[in-house]
Parts: structure tokens; C-alpha cells; sequence
């Protein structure tokens, strides 16, 4: 591992080998669950931003059901 992050010696080997024996470049399997973790780590965020501003605003999930409802019924 070249990009001096600090990695566990055994921990590394053991992914090496196994991404070489499921004819994956370790680093570039390592990269993608990286970039995997972020997005599902910003999505987490968007989540909680999103309950937190519809906590904020009173309405409930009834009524956003309703708005929904009401919405199809004038289309």
C-alpha cells in the first residue's frame, strides 16, 4: 500500500490475497468501498436532515399522505 494511509500489516495481506484471488486490483477494491461508505454515509445525513426538517414543520406521515392523495385527486 503506497499511499502511506496506515493499514494493519496482516489486515492488508489478507484483503490483497483475497481481491487477487477474485482477480481484483486491491487498491482499486479498496477505493471503491471507500467511495461506497461516503455515499451511503451522505445519504445517512440527507436522511436525518430531511426527518429533522419534517419534525420541525408538524406535519406527520398521515399527512403527507393526505397532501399526496389530495394532490392525485386534482390532477
Amino acid at each position: 500500500m503506497n499511499s502511506g494511509i496506515a493499514v494493519e500489516q496482516a489486515l492488508w495481506e489478507r484483503f490483497r490475497q483475497e481481491a487477487l484471488t477474485h482477480r481484483r486490483r486491491p487498491s482499486r477494491l479498496l477505493s471503491a468501498y471507500m467511495r461506497q461508505c461516503l455515499e451511503v454515509w451522505e445519504d445517512q445525513a440527507l436522511d436525518e436532515e430531511i426527518r429533522s426538517d419534517a419534525q420541525r414543520s408538524g406535519y406527520r406521515e398521515t399527512d403527507a399522505v393526505a397532501v399526496v392523495r389530495q394532490c392525485r385527486r386534482k390532477r
